[in-house]
């Protein structure tokens, strides 16, 4: 019966290919092969995951003017990405050259492309003119002064100060890198920094921000905490300013006496305290206790079925995780879980996920029906996938940038004073001596910079 489906399905295939073929006979396979392999070599343009924006420059090489020695990385696009996390001598990336073999080559604000010249096997980018500019460098309020945030964070403003230590990989980077491509963010205020900071995991007491980009348009550093005087920075860092979380709304620590809670929409929930289920979230929200944390996800039209509610914030200020699937529930005793009553917990493993490859079972057999259909469908799924891929790449190059995107957000995860992948401290001292960079020249005009009712709050220790 599986074998009559396929050659069905095949036939389908077959015509449906046949009916489509008319109108891309002017345009041969073989070259919008081509064109997709290149595309993704080198991209007509590129927008980092942080916002930075690439003009490029396919089959040619952009020599001189190195900020670094050179480095592997898998693609053009991952060399970008290094570009726009890149902090060196007082300044950041301004262009890369990727080859093929996989190397990448930083550029220094001396780039141009007046040194262009034609290279197969060479792809060179430049940041589009303006985007590492500087940004207006002033203080945005008296040294010392409080301020409150739309959502009831207070904080202190420290003018020209810089937060040394206190850095981790956090859960919002893409990826973590060692020196000097460590930090990600980028903000075009102290403010914008400190949003990001509200949103991150595990829990962000401060932050540095550089709006001179002289470390690189990554200028924005969230923190763990911070000490009780604040350091001055090198001249190399150009000017920063720093904001120390130092207040936030009074959350209630205390688990429910009652195991069970009727929410908005009169929707029974059953509650465990001390326990939190490890699965992506929906959302994230800020809550000051369990019950409302609830009524949100009884509110929620995203399916929710389930929340963990962190009264101690080690996870981050956004304490209420929202949940549409369940998991396996383990003991966090400042954690508490809550399921919407009816919904089945699974006793291990997650439904959904299969055992390891290479073990018993059906393995042999499921092997050897893919490898007899493979020779039979291959090439008619090549000519679809081909023209996907086409259809994928046309759109994405009138497609605008994306927007920095935080769902699905990350399971739940509090800080234990450490970190997997915790990078080389950062912000502590005159990083520039650091970096193996190339020629001082003066900078380019292209890229030179121009000057742009709630509870009282608890005080939180320093």
């Amino acid at each position: 019966m599986r074998l009559v489906v396929l050659q069905t399905g095949l036939i389908a295939l077959v015509w449906t290919s046949g009916a489509l073929a008319t109108p891309l006979v002017a345009e041969p396979i073989e070259s919008r092969d081509l064109d997709i392999r290149q595309m993704l070599k080198c991209p007509d343009k590129y927008t980092s995951k942080n916002g930075l924006n690439f003009t490029t420059y396919c089959e040619k090489n952009n020599p001189w003017n190195d900020a670094m020695e050179p480095f592997q990385v898998g693609s053009m696009q991952e060399c970008m990405e290094r570009c726009s996390r890149y902090w060196g001598k007082g300044e950041g990336c301004f262009g890369v050259v990727w080859r093929e073999d996989n190397y990448c080559w930083l550029r220094n604000s001396t780039t141009s492309t007046r040194n262009m010249v034609n290279d197969t096997g060479i792809h060179a980018a430049l940041v589009e003119n303006g985007n590492m500019n500087s940004l207006n460098e002033d203080c945005p309020a008296d040294h010392l002064s409080t301020h409150t945030l739309d959502n009831g964070l207070g904080y202190t403003v420290h003018c020209g100060k810089v937060i040394g230590t206190f850095d981790i990989c956090w859960q919002g980077y893409p990826s973590c890198n060692q020196s000097p491509f460590v930090g990600f963010y980028h903000a075009e205020s102290l403010e914008e920094c400190l949003q990001f900071c509200v949103k991150e995991h595990p829990l962000c007491r401060a932050v540095s921000y550089n709006p001179g980009l002289e470390i690189g348009f990554a200028n924005c550093w969230p923190k763990t905490g911070f000490g009780n005087t604040l350091d001055t920075p090198p001249s190399s860092m150009g000017v920063l300013h720093s904001a120390t979380i130092t207040s936030m709304d009074r959350v209630d620590t205390n688990c429910p006496k009652e195991d069970k809670y009727t929410a908005t929409g009169n929707k029974n929930f059953e509650i465990h305290c001390g326990q939190l289920n490890t699965v992506t979230n929906i959302t994230l929200l800020h809550r000051q206790n369990i019950t409302s944390c609830m009524d949100a996800c009884a509110t929620s039209d995203k399916g929710c079925v389930g929340v963990v509610f962190d009264s101690s914030m080690q996870g981050g200020y956004q304490n209420c995780y929202l949940q549409n699937t369940t998991s396996v529930v383990l003991d966090q005793a400042q954690a508490t879980y809550a399921v919407l009553s009816g919904t089945s917990l699974p006793s291990s493993a997650p439904s959904g996920t299969g055992a390891p490859s290479g073990g018993g079972g059906n393995n042999n057999d499921d092997s050897s029906k893919a490898w007899i259909a493979g020779p039979v469908i291959g090439s008619v799924a090549g000519i679809v996938f081909i023209a996907g891929a086409l259809l994928w790449w046309r759109k994405r190059k009138n497609a605008p940038a994306k927007q920095l995107d935080y769902m699905p957000a990350h399971a739940y995860s509090p800080y234990q004073g450490q970190m997997a992948n915790m990078p080389p401290t950062e912000l502590s001292g005159d990083h520039a001596t650091e970096m193996a960079a190339g020629t001082e020249n003066k900078a380019a005009t292209k890229y030179a910079h121009n000057g742009t009712p709630k509870p009282a709050p608890q005080e939180l220790p320093t």
